[in-house]
């Protein structure tokens, strides 16, 4: 009987450690009021360092669904001569945003801390952060 309570013990408390994963994490929350965003961060050495890079990783994955430029060069070189010519294209493109993100919230913050490996190493941060939408 006390092996059997011990058990149920150690197995409640291994249980109690996992957390399950945040609805927001597999599905946006959909509004018309407010935009989201998600960031993630793997597990470092510091957890807090984790948190942060996961705040500033959804703060710039919101920055660019609001506002991005692109810009893209291209460059043609042709060299040639009797015998034969060559032609080069060679682009290059980037983007870039910025938006100053007024009003932007951390919503939650998730750790995660489970064997369940879907959702990455433990010690993996993920953050929601919202905005309201300007009209």
């Amino acid at each position: 009987m006390c092996r059997m309570l011990v058990a149920l013990v150690l197995l409640a408390a291994g249980c109690a450690g996992e957390q399950k994963a945040p609805v927001w994490l597999n599905t946006m929350p959909a509004s018309t009021q407010e935009l989201c965003a998600i960031g993630v961060s793997g597990p470092t050495y510091y957890p807090e360092d984790a948190r942060a890079r996961s705040q500033a990783s959804a703060m710039a994955e919101l920055a660019r669904t609001i506002e991005v430029r692109v810009k893209a060069n291209m460059v043609l070189n042709s060299e040639g001569s009797s015998g034969g010519f060559d032609i080069r294209l060679n682009e290059t493109a980037g983007f870039g945003s910025d938006v100053v993100l007024k009003q932007a919230q951390v919503r939650e913050q998730w750790v995660q801390s489970g064997k369940d490996i879907r959702h990455g190493e433990p010690g993996t941060v993920y953050t929601l952060v919202c905005m309201p939408v300007m009209h």
